[in-house]
């Protein structure tokens, strides 16, 4: 007997709902309306059977951008902060990896199918500065780097590994799914099966980051959101749910079905950073700077108060905005839940208890850049650490499944009924449209008008082509402000803070003890200390990382505005909806206009915007690799700015160079999209013309017809509840 049984009669009740309902239907709906009530069925059933599973496991995702510091998250959690999971791969050899409890010790592998692989060998071959074709040519380029033959690991499948250490699982790992492993570019999903306590009942998932170019991850992804019980979201407190982040959300978030989303504020030491400084003369004459501190729980309380003010106005924004595109209440109530973020550092918390010789170079400079605002660096990194609060979630979680589940059990009728509900009031709308039409024309006027829109079809294409030219010249417009903006700031990122500190140093001097009228005193001496404060200035390559990281965060925001800018879907919307009524609609205010809004809606949702992202990789690298700690020295200050002004070069290239190929290929996109755009809309517009000329044949009838499924729609509605 399953947990949920007594549920059953719910569901049966609402199969039973349905079935009368698609009676009710039979007759008057359309194929496609008939089709549409089924999809919802069936999706219900789906998500039902793999809920009623046997041993059903509570689904927890961890969601993230590339770079959030997802791996380390789980690191830190669940394996004690040993790197079992690789840091962040790039985007295109993002895997989507899944943690079980097992008896056994095992890896399974799922590799690429023959189909897939060959799709993405036809998009290696397409000279398109794409994403999608960009990242197919780097992943069939490492196969052949790499000197792997992809047929035999197609033919597998899927491949499981044995193993009994976390050594031996890290060296397995790397190889699969590491951003360097020899087989990771022909893999898609990766399952550890886990003799670990910790995971029983559990179904832990590391998912790719935004917009996965590889469509059948995207697919895999999205198939797991949908069942997903909690959710992890991280975004870094350096740029807490940026557009990046929202986009992430709205991609992958499904519109019901998630009981708990939690915000974690990743790379919280990063901000802490930002605002520690050595106290100053200026502060005694001027007062403190509310937005710096010279001591890290100072500078806790400032970032603290900073990322929950950010994150309850963005949570305001992205509410609003659900509300706009008519979102289910269920996913608005799901993200008001990121108002009260968790700030974590990862590093922070598994450098607790080493020793300074044991840290890595990473670790070395924070570190170094922490330690001399700190009483107390033990104490201090657990607070930035703040595991213990996201470990007490993690297992209220845990304790919470069953009641989880069971608030998750309820909510799949009313949330079926719903969007039913939805369905048949946009079938009770068009019908109420249609007899407004019938009852307003004849069928020599239909027929005229119909004449028209075959006669004004050119230009509507003109006209929307014209549009369509004017988003390309806007895209342009706004491209080359961006560039202007993003060499600008250029210089400020580029510029490395000094920073101050003192230094105290004993000085010793030799004083004689001899008196000249006591000879045994003659020759004796003894030493005298004074203790001097020297004041210093120093940089720091922590400080220039982050600069780097900030400048390339910047950029990557300022290059997404420009298609949020030039790509203004209300706008378009409206834009769209006028080129048909005013090439059709003779001055007559019979024919309802509103007939064609979804017509527009369907086109407009063909628009998509580009994915952007920048992997710093080497940059950061080559810096962290070259300079450590506080650098005094003058020769070495020069050569850290000359190696951040390069840096930043380097981003400013790429970053402008990648846009300016992305702008290029999205405006030949927009080419395709115009095109589709037109095919549809006008296709869809004369279908729905011949079928009301026909229905003016015996135009009371159709009246009738409509009236009559219009009243047994409403009454639908109501039976639903």
């Amino acid at each position: 007997m399953n947990l949920f049984q007594s549920e059953n009669t719910e569901y049966q009740e609402f199969y039973e709902k349905i079935n009368n309902l698609l009676k009710t239907m039979e007759g008057h709906a359309s194929e496609e309306e008939i089709k549409n009530i089924h999809a919802i069925e069936d999706n219900f059933k789906m998500k039902v059977n793999d809920f009623y599973r046997e041993n059903r496991k509570l689904n927890i995702g961890v969601v993230g951008q590339v770079k959030a510091g997802k791996s380390s998250f789980l690191n830190t959690l669940l394996f004690d902060g040993k790197e079992v999971l690789p840091k962040a791969s790039t985007p295109k050899t993002a895997t989507l990896t899944k943690m079980e409890y097992s008896e056994e010790n095992i890896i399974q592998i799922e590799y690429y199918s023959k189909d897939e692989w060959e799709v993405l060998e036809e998009n290696a071959q397409v000279d398109i500065d794409d994403e999608i074709y960009t990242s197919a040519r780097e992943i069939v380029n490492m196969v052949r780097r790499n000197g792997v033959d992809p047929g035999q690991y197609l033919e597998k499948g899927i491949d499981s590994i044995q193993f009994d250490t976390y050594d031996d699982l890290i060296d397995h790992l790397n190889d699969y799914v590491g951003e360097d492993g020899k087989y990771t570019p022909l893999v898609k999903a990766v399952t550890l099966y886990l003799n670990k306590e910790e995971f029983r009942g559990l179904s832990i998932v590391d998912t790719p980051g935004l917009n996965d170019p590889i469509a059948s991850r995207t697919i895999r992804t999205k198939e797991f959101m949908e069942v997903c019980d909690v959710v992890f979201f991280l975004s870094q407190a350096g740029s807490l749910l940026d557009k990046s982040d929202w986009n992430l959300l709205s991609a992958q978030l499904p519109q019901k079905g998630v009981n708990r989303l939690v915000l974690i504020a990743s790379k919280y030491d990063s901000g802490i950073r930002d605002v520690l400084r050595v106290r100053s003369e200026e502060d005694d004459l001027f007062g403190e700077d509310e937005n710096t501190a010279d001591n890290i729980p100072k500078a806790c309380k400032i970032i603290r108060r900073k990322l929950r003010r950010r994150a309850k106005s963005r949570v305001a924004e992205f509410t609003k905005d659900l509300e706009r595109r008519g979102s289910s209440p269920e996913l608005i109530k799901v993200i008001e839940q990121c108002a009260s973020p968790i700030m974590i550092s990862s590093i922070a918390h598994n450098m607790c208890g080493k020793n300074e010789e044991n840290l890595s170079a990473e670790e070395r400079n924070v570190y170094s850049a922490l330690k001399r605002f700190s009483k107390d660096i033990e104490a201090d990194l657990a607070v930035l650490g703040n595991f213990e609060e996201v470990q007490k979630l993690f297992d209220e979680v845990v304790a919470e499944k069953e009641e989880i589940l069971q608030r998750k059990a309820k909510g799949f009728v009313p949330n079926a009924i719903e969007e039913v509900k939805d369905k048949l009031r946009v079938y009770k709308d068009k019908a109420d449209k249609r007899i407004q039409i019938l009852e307003n024309n004849d069928k020599e006027q239909l027929q005229e008008q119909r004449s028209v829109v075959e006669k004004q079809i050119g230009n509507i294409r003109t006209d929307i082509a014209e549009m369509f030219g004017d988003l390309s010249a806007r895209l342009e417009t706004e491209k080359a402000h961006a560039v202007k903006e993003i060499r600008q700031s250029s210089n400020e990122y580029s510029e490395v803070k000094e920073r101050t500190g003192t230094k105290t140093e004993r000085i010793g001097h030799r004083v004689s003890d001899s008196r000249l009228l006591l000879p045994w005193t003659w020759g004796k001496s003894h030493m005298e200390y004074e203790d001097y404060t020297e004041h210093y200035s120093y940089c720091l390559a922590a400080d220039a990382i982050e600069n780097l990281k900030k400048y390339s965060i910047d950029a990557t925001n300022q290059v997404e505005q420009v298609f949020t800018d030039a790509l203004q879907l209300k706008e378009i919307k409206r834009k769209l909806l006028n080129i048909v009524i005013n090439n059709f609609d003779m001055g007559s205010e019979k024919y309802d206009s509103s007939l064609f809004r979804i017509m527009v809606e369907d086109a407009i949702s063909m628009i998509e915007f580009p994915v952007f992202s920048i992997d710093l990789g080497d940059t950061v690298g080559d810096i962290a690799a070259q300079f450590t700690g506080e650098i005094t020295d003058a020769k070495q200050k020069t050569e850290l700015s000359k190696a951040i002004a390069k840096a930043t070069t380097k981003i400013y290239d790429k970053i402008c160079g990648n846009l300016v190929n992305t702008v290029r290929s999205y405006k030949e996109s927009l080419m395709e999209i115009r095109k589709k755009i037109e095919d549809s809309m006008l296709k869809n517009i004369m279908a729905e013309f011949n079928s009301l000329v026909e229905q003016c044949e015996n135009k009371e009838k159709e009246i009738e017809l409509y009236e009559e499924y219009s009243g047994l729609l409403e009454k639908s509605i109501e039976k639903l509840g």
